[in-house]
């Protein structure tokens, strides 16, 4: 539609295309779908969000150019769309991680497995958020009770277990989606298997 005819120019595709092939969103809608569908949290995808954050960069110049040069508008519209679901999956991936540290931050922090599948930015805010709450649940509530029940963590001071933490479920069932024909897949080393058929 530069021309004026109702056609994209050779240059402007070619554009669109590298723009479209450079960006890391079907590797981002993975990690997003991954996250959201485990019970736990996944390690965190450092990497691809660096990048991802940089391509976002790319694309706002790219569409801030295209607002200011004139350039037909469509072409304008189709790049403000493609940031715009790269800014979406990019943010849900992000919210999905921080809903599970605040539904699970105590069980997550208390285990080194868990503690080192969070980014740096996570594991600062799981450590604020504990202190958070804890001096808030001590003010408001805690204080208030006798002293074999001021645990945070556990029911009463006698309990051996941080019984008062709750645990994301890991013995749900999970689905998966195979990329190519597999052989059967057996579960935690017994004869009991699954077959995964390509859809």
């Amino acid at each position: 539609m530069a021309s004026g005819a109702g056609e994209w120019s050779t240059e402007q595709i070619d554009d669109y295309k590298t723009l479209i092939s450079t960006t890391d969103v079907e590797p981002l809608k993975r990690a997003w779908r991954n996250e959201k569908a485990a019970p736990e949290i996944l390690p965190f995808e450092e990497a691809l969000v660096k990048r991802a954050k940089e391509q976002i960069q790319l694309m706002e110049e790219t569409v801030d150019d295209f607002a200011e040069s004139g350039h037909d508008p469509l072409i304008g519209s189709l790049y403000q769309m493609d940031l715009d679901r790269a800014q979406f999956l990019l943010r849900s991936y992000l919210r999905v991680r921080l809903q599970k540290i605040e539904k699970f931050m105590f069980y997550f922090w208390k285990s080194d497995t868990y503690r080192n599948r969070l980014s740096i930015e996570e594991e600062k805010f799981t450590e604020r958020c504990i202190r958070d709450i804890g001096k808030h649940l001590d003010e408001t509530v805690l204080s208030q009770l006798p002293d074999n029940y001021q645990s945070l963590l556990k029911q009463s001071i006698i309990s051996e277990e941080d019984d008062m933490v709750s645990e994301p479920q890991l013995d749900t069932f999970a689905v998966a989606k195979c990329e190519r024909a597999t052989r059967p897949l057996y579960l935690d080393g017994s004869r009991q298997f699954a077959i995964l058929t390509c859809f």
